[in-house]
């Protein structure tokens, strides 16, 4: 430290000597001659860049006395990796394509140095700017790459020099427009990818031309450890030999000729390790696939598929052998009648190679005059209010439909109990109903009678004049009482009709001496004809009610505020 600060006074009394004072050039003006003046001027500027230099010293010196600085390099360059990540799941744009780690190399010499250094700081490539491409591709020296290319960023300025290195690939991202495909293709295939892991592929746009097709020969046909895979509209030739050490396969829709299920079904026997399977918006042709053989899935623990009518989806299961307790997610069109879910799940069964998990509860949603999403969950809740979408993390959530009726089949809304007791068995403990609109009395009953043990009742923005009608009690239904076992009853965004608090009020206390009680009524967002006088008489008649006082309900579930739900996946 004294060294230090002997050096840096010496440094300012050799610029500044006391003397300086009684130099001539310190009498200099404007109006002193113009050599004079050029000669005060270069002073002035050594001293000042003297000045700087002694400021940058001091500054170097400061820092290297903060505590981060006493952290070993090892624990330096975890930080930084974290840095990097957190800054790329923010955003990438931002960075006007430059490396996100270049940012550290402009805070001290020291952690330049350490950047500079570290090759694995390199190696994720955005091919946003061919300015930086260089720069990456040399300073992460021989590390596996993570390389994402989004059209319409120039093909030859910056995809091309980042498949030159496509043995040290680990993770390839790829969005095209169609245009490019067959050369991306040509690419691909022009050597071997050792160190491919992760492997998606997008084509958007629209398609004017066939678009030559993803085979065997992609990456030579030398991709060993490859284990998850994402065709989004390209061309597949369904011939994948290579692909089988795959852990996940999503392919959704595609350019080419759709495939025939036999087809369908020989890829997938190239697929043992398979864990997750998608195909999405693929109606493959049916063909001759009497002889094909089961295809083994024994590792598999989810499948979604938008495969087309049930019938597509039945000889689909029928020629697969699944384990116990795969999760299952399905898109379906044109069911006619029950008789379709009572075929596919037998199908189902038939290819589960144990038995099917129990669930506890259902959520039922109309998504359209035609259209239901329904869930089954193994747990009493829904951990998600994300209705509109599936995710195969959600471990209990073994099973979820969205499916589209037949308009001339004049599908009623009870097929949702249809479809709770081929799956449950009326173990049903909790339901949760949305925008099924103005569900009647009948449609209630016919649910009561499949499901003696429900306890739980949840309905979200429909009347609920049909609700009340059903659970009310007289001398005649007196010994058919629905839902017996209910003992919560949860409103949300419900919009009373005249005297229905009332009516309410009238058969929770009729329940109640009938030994049904009702223990729990929760109201969220029913903001007409409600009133705190209206939810005091329903707390007299003996029911705990929790209500929010008129305040909608604030969540940030956009379903919950009228967006009507796509497909699950």
């Amino acid at each position: 430290m004294e060294f230090f600060w002997h050096t840096t006074s010496r440094t300012l009394n050799e610029r500044f000597p006391m003397s300086m004072l009684s130099d001539p050039l310190v009498d200099v003006t404007p109006r002193s001659a113009t050599t004079l003046v050029e000669q005060f001027c270069v002073r002035i500027d050594q001293d000042l860049a003297a000045l700087a230099e002694c400021m940058r010293i001091l500054r170097s010196r400061r820092n290297g006395l903060a505590r981060i600085s006493c952290l070993p390099p090892d624990i330096l360059v975890t930080v930084f990796r974290h840095f990097e990540s957190f800054e790329n799941h923010i955003s990438t744009s931002r960075h006007h394509g430059a490396p996100i780690c270049l940012i550290l190399t402009h805070v001290c010499k020291q952690w330049r140095q350490l950047a500079l250094d570290c090759a694995t700081l390199w190696t994720s490539i955005s091919c946003v700017s061919p300015r930086w491409l260089g720069v990456i591709l040399r300073r992460s020296k021989d590390a596996h790459l993570i390389a994402t290319y989004h059209a319409p960023v120039s093909l030859r300025g910056c995809l091309e020099p980042v498949l030159s290195h496509l043995p040290r690939i680990k993770v390839l991202r790829i969005c095209s427009i169609s245009s490019d495909v067959d050369r991306i293709v040509e690419l691909l295939s022009s050597q071997p990818a050792p160190s491919l892991q992760i492997f998606e592929f997008t084509v958007i746009g629209n398609v004017h031309h066939s678009l030559m097709p993803i085979s065997d020969t992609i990456f030579q046909g030398q991709v060993p450890l490859l284990q998850s895979v994402e065709f989004v509209l390209c061309s597949l030739s369904w011939t994948w030999s290579i692909f089988g050490g795959l852990r996940s396969l999503s392919v959704r829709g595609t350019t080419g000729a759709l495939p025939t299920l036999a087809q369908l079904l020989s890829t997938l026997r190239y697929l043992p390790h398979l864990e997750q399977l998608t195909l999405q918006s693929l109606s493959p042709t049916f063909g001759d696939i009497k002889l094909c053989n089961k295809v083994m899935l024994t590792r598999l623990k989810s499948i979604a598929l938008d495969i087309g009518t049930a019938q597509t989806v039945i000889s689909l299961f029928e020629r697969l052998v699944l384990p116990a307790g795969v999760k299952v997610a399905l898109y379906i069109s044109q069911i006619e009648s029950s008789q379709s879910f009572s075929d596919l799940f037998s199908a189902m069964d038939r290819a589960s190679d144990g038995p099917s998990p129990v669930v506890q509860s259902l959520r039922a949603i109309r998504i359209s005059n035609n259209g239901f999403v329904v869930q089954f969950n193994t747990s009493i809740v829904f951990k998600s209010h994300y209705h509109y979408s599936w995710n195969p993390a959600d471990d209990d959530i073994p099973l979820s439909i969205q499916f589209t009726c037949n308009p001339l089949a004049h599908v009623q809304p009870t097929i949702v109990f249809e479809l709770c007791r081929i799956v449950s068995q009326g173990r049903i403990h909790s339901m949760f109903l949305e925008l099924l609109y103005d569900l009647s009395e009948n449609f209630w009953r016919t649910g009561s009678a499949g499901l003696l043990d429900l306890q739980f009742i949840h309905l979200s923005r429909n009347s609920i004049r049909g609700l009340i009608d059903a659970l009310s009690i007289d001398d005649i239904q007196a010994s058919v009482m629905a839902y017996p076992s209910l003992r919560v009853l949860e409103l949300e965004g419900i919009k009373f009709g005249d005297h229905e608090p009332e009516d309410l009020q009238h058969i929770i206390k009729q329940r109640a001496e009938c030994g049904a009680r009702i223990h729990g009524l929760r109201l969220t967002g029913c903001i007409k004809n409600l009133t705190a006088d209206q939810v005091r008489l329903l707390e007299e008649a003996g029911v705990n009610v929790d209500w929010d006082g008129h305040k909608e309900e604030t969540c940030a579930d956009p379903g919950r505020h009228g967006y009507t739900p796509g497909r699950l996946f």
